[in-house]
């Protein structure tokens, strides 16, 4: 039912079989409201090349309920896959709806769409422990009823996560939902938190959940569309994403790009490449009609979503999805304090990332201490390395080519940032010397990379009899010094010579430290 292609941190690429054809994920489902029709699903198949589209299976019954032999194909008239949401939105919007979730579970399998939804209550943002802690009770209750009533085989179901800001009741949604026989899930209440840019917060909800799922089941983040939080979410392991943004955006002259949203009236030019902007001007669009704009401005939001989703499935593909975010998450400080937050979880992200890629590892900011890639190299490190037995230890912190040391029986160890300490006989190891690094950096990849020779000295100091350090102090000042202290404090300080250092080094032009000499 769902292959995974390709990873890359928790992102993946995967296919979905469903009855009315396949799917790629990470994908956008374009929220169609089926007693408002904008753009149709043909059209937005068209022209956008979605490949899964949404409606509302409770307005649905509500408006076409009385004919019980209409199907969701033909209320939408489109051939190819549908899936269904239950009515949750409307009770957090509202409150409750008239409609028990037996019923809505029955009229689903009747309209036979490809994923079909539960009747959850959602959790929200405002709730108290006790509320949120009921309707994560309520919600898992209904997905054990409905699996007793289901009947239609060519529906797959989809129970939602519960729990709201409350991340062990998160968790606790996540492995109960887990244990039932449902093919996807998807993670509830984030749309509140998203409108107020709460990103961090949705971070900590995303991961609650994805940390107790089934890993192969697609994750589906209710109401999570915008373009300039795609990439965050897919690497958070999200596979699914819904949005009705494209049209209520329209509708109030708001224009979506990838980096947050303007609006009409602030624009002299349009800032896209898309057939709608390329095709005619700001003043145009203002001209229009009200209904042709609307039009407009909705496919010009659908071109920037579908073309994020795009760079963002290629990302993927070429191994760069983490530095891709990087980038991406700089559009807003609130983005960039979630991708921070997001880093914190970098233990448990750094199982699933691919070992080797086909691109280089590119620096993009200080968070890249926390990027797979380095925490895989320090846990191998400090779990699988063991130093050659040699009485020197030369340890080499300048930047640049790759350095060729004359050092005889010595052993050499580099400080490679953002990766810390990289012994010489594992550098070609990707991306240890597959990396491009600025030679400026930020005081928190300093202390970490001081952090990890520390720590290093500190396993393994008493192995050798000497130890040599040439200190960069551009780069590094004095933290490379301060980390030797575990084997300075026990050993001599000699001053090394010229001559000395010529013959380890003829090319190094930063400051001499000393040799510490046992």
């Amino acid at each position: 039912m769902f292959q995974i292609i390709k990873r890359d941190g928790m992102g993946r690429i995967g296919k979905v079989k469903t009855a009315h054809g396949n799917f790629t994920t990470p994908t956008l489902m374009p929220v169609i409201d089926p007693t408002d029709i904008v753009l149709t699903p043909r059209e937005i198949k068209r022209e956008f090349g979605a490949e899964l589209i949404i409606t509302n299976a409770y307005l649905t019954l509500l408006h076409f309920g009385k004919n019980p032999d209409l199907k969701i194909h033909q209320i939408l008239d489109y051939d190819g896959p549908i899936m269904t949401d239950s009515g949750g939105y409307q009770i957090l919007r509202y409150g409750s709806i008239d409609v028990p979730p037996e019923e809505i579970v029955r009229y689903q399998d009747l309209i036979s769409p490809d994923i079909a939804t539960i009747l959850d209550i959602p959790t929200g943002v405002n709730a108290s422990r006790e509320y949120a802690a009921e309707t994560v009770r309520i919600t898992l209750e209904r997905a054990r009823e409905a699996l007793r009533i289901l009947s239609n085989p060519n529906v797959m179901w989809c129970g939602p996560i519960q729990g709201g800001l409350f991340t062990d009741l998160v968790e606790h949604s996540a492995r109960e939902m887990g244990k039932l026989d449902y093919k996807f899930h998807a993670i509830g209440s984030p749309v509140e938190l998203l409108n107020d840019y709460r990103y961090t917060e949705v971070v900590d909800l995303v991961m609650a959940a994805k940390k107790n799922l089934p890993l192969e089941r697609p994750v589906h983040l209710f109401g999570a569309g915008h373009p300039m939080m795609l990439s965050l979410a897919v690497a958070m392991g999200c596979d699914l994403f819904d949005s009705a943004a494209y049209i209520l955006f329209a509708r109030d002259d708001r224009y979506m790009t990838a980096e947050g949203t303007l609006h009409l009236n602030e624009l002299e030019f349009l800032p896209c490449e898309c057939p709608v902007c390329s095709s005619t001007t700001v003043k145009e669009i203002r001209r229009e009609p009200l209904d042709e704009k609307i039009k407009l401005l909705a496919r010009h939001n659908l071109h920037v979503t579908f073309g994020e989703l795009r760079k963002i499935r290629q990302a993927i593909v070429d191994g760069r999805l983490l530095e891709y975010v990087q980038i991406k998450c700089r559009a807003h400080p609130s983005l960039l304090a979630a991708l921070k937050r997001f880093m914190d979880y970098s233990e448990f992200i750094e199982r699933f990332d691919p070992v080797t890629k086909k691109s280089a590892f590119f620096y993009s900011g200080s968070e890249s201490i926390k990027r797979p890639e380095v925490i895989r190299h320090q846990q191998r490190m400090k779990s699988r390395y063991t130093p050659p037995r040699q009485d020197t230890l030369i340890i080499l912190s300048g930047f640049g080519e790759k350095t060729n040391v004359d050092a005889g029986d010595s052993h050499v160890l580099k400080i490679v940032p953002p990766f810390g300490v990289v012994p010489e006989e594992l550098e070609e190891i990707y991306p240890l010397s597959q990396n491009e690094v600025p030679k400026e950096l930020e005081a928190e990849v300093i202390a970490a990379a001081a952090e990890s020779l520390e720590n290093y000295l500190k396993r393994h100091g008493s192995s050798y009899r000497q130890v040599i350090l040439f200190n960069d102090r551009s780069c590094w000042g004095e933290s490379l010094v301060r980390a030797c202290q575990p084997v300075a404090e026990k050993l001599k300080v000699i001053q090394a010579n010229e001559k000395n250092l010529n013959k380890l080094w003829h090319e190094f032009s930063a400051e001499w430290i000393g040799i510490f000499n046992g």
